[in-house]
């Protein structure tokens, strides 16, 4: 009896899928591949690209875009579209709950190109890349976000993988959520 409620909660968060308004999306993929992970997210939202691209690089205030990033700050500038920036992300999979702290490096580059780089000697990670392109269409905005993370701390094998795509996952959509209700409130 104890296994199938086990079993029950397991079927439940790995297969069951969670509502989520971010706009249209395109694409939505994670895959797990030796203790790294590779997000790829392709959305279309109601909300104007200037206005995402700021959002997004307004460092100060990273966490109106998620409940999950729980501090950001830019650390400094090298110029205006060089930056050192440090984000504090909660980060749960079930019961287990990790405050990642990452220092990151970030370009801004032509296009509405963003690059992230985590500085693993300062980072709960061992690597960990992001790339974010938004690019106007219409009266939308596409946004392609492209990211691989190796984690520094201890995931379950067998469970952990698939519940960590799954976290990843929601949370690159919540951030699109956030970003397309902030330009709707201003």
């Amino acid at each position: 009896m104890k296994f199938l409620k086990i079993a029950s909660v397991i079927y439940v968060l790995l297969f069951t899928n969670i509502t989520v308004n971010a706009g249209d999306i395109i694409e939505s993929k994670v895959e797990h591949k030796d203790k790294q992970y590779f997000v790829t997210l392709e959305v279309v939202i109601n909300a104007d690209s200037q206005q995402v691209f700021r959002l997004l690089t307004d460092y100060e205030n990273l966490t109106s875009l998620s409940d999950s990033i729980k501090e950001s700050r830019l650390i400094y500038s090298l110029s205006d579209n060089d930056h050192r920036v440090q984000v504090k992300t909660k980060a749960c999979v079930t019961f287990f709950c990790k405050t990642i702290n990452q220092i990151q490096d970030v370009e801004e580059l032509p296009g509405m190109v963003i690059i992230t780089t985590s500085l693993p000697e300062k980072s709960d990670v061992e690597y960990a890349h992001a790339r974010w392109k938004i690019s106007a269409e219409d009266d939308f905005t596409r946004i392609s976000y492209n990211s691989d993370l190796k984690p520094s701390f201890w995931i379950p094998p067998v469970i952990g993988p698939p519940l960590i795509e799954r976290t990843l996952r929601n949370e690159a959509l919540a951030v699109i959520n956030g970003l397309e209700s902030l330009v709707q409130q201003r």
